[in-house]
């Protein structure tokens, strides 16, 4: 199980990359869920871990679009793409246009050259249509995310069988499966039982909020955590084999 942990700028990345995370997420907090960093400091971000950090992996978000502005968001994912980010992260928000219209999205994303990566709103619905979409497309990864952050945590807002179908069906595409949204320290237990492949985070991370500084100090409180965690499941795994 990989840490993801969202970040605005270079100087967050690098001490993200620093306390050994995986997965680097270029996000801005003050433009919403999934918020756009300019592509001007994606690149200067993956061109100092590429030459620092090069074990680390690095992917970005688009920004919020309505689902039917396929033409906005072929270019974005497209630039995105070219800053030689590993993932390029869309938001499929089914409350912004019709259900149709979303599934053709994914549709859509599938077939672009990008590596792209479909987020799912948890607290907005996630109909069936949409992940049987995305189980037709040879995506490398979903994640599960929330639109609203002050309604708590994604692990307070669906049930684990929910949760764990959700991942059921995302590995059954072949396809890695990532759990995010406010998710908190203490909801790590939960996460290590359920499994997902990466899991995100954020605000537990930072100064007050999500929209403050990256913390060095609940960061490596977070990795500490994560540890402990996953150590039970590292003992059954070495038993088991």
């Amino acid at each position: 199980m990989k840490l993801l942990v969202s970040v605005r700028n270079l100087a967050e990345a690098l001490v993200a990359a620093e306390a050994g995370v995986a997965l680097i997420d270029l996000k801005e907090p003050n433009h919403g869920a999934l918020g756009a960093v300019p592509l001007d400091v994606v690149r200067r971000v993956v061109d100092a871990l590429r030459h620092r950090h090069p074990q680390a992996r690095i992917s970005a978000t688009i920004g919020d679009h309505a689902s039917g502005a396929w033409a906005a968001i072929s270019r974005r994912v497209q630039d995105t793409a070219a800053t030689g980010v590993d993932w390029v992260k869309v938001g499929i928000d089914r409350s912004s246009g019709s259900l149709t219209e979303a599934v053709h999205l994914i549709d859509a994303l599938g077939h672009c050259a990008a590596p792209v990566v479909p987020v799912f709103l948890a607290d907005r619905g996630l109909a069936p249509a949409l992940w049987q979409a995305a189980a037709r497309q040879r995506l490398a990864a979903w994640m599960l995310d929330t639109a609203h952050k002050q309604r708590g945590s994604l692990l307070d807002q669906w049930q684990d069988d929910e949760l764990a179908a959700f991942i059921a069906r995302a590995n059954a595409a072949g396809a890695l499966a990532g759990l995010a949204g406010s998710l908190r320290l203490a909801d790590l237990p939960r996460l290590h039982a359920l499994a997902p492949q990466v899991i995100g985070f954020r605000g537990a991370v930072c100064t007050g909020n999500r929209r403050g500084a990256l913390d060095p100090l609940r960061l490596r409180q977070l990795r500490d955590a994560q540890c402990t965690a996953a150590a039970p499941a590292l003992r059954r795994s070495s038993l088991a084999a």
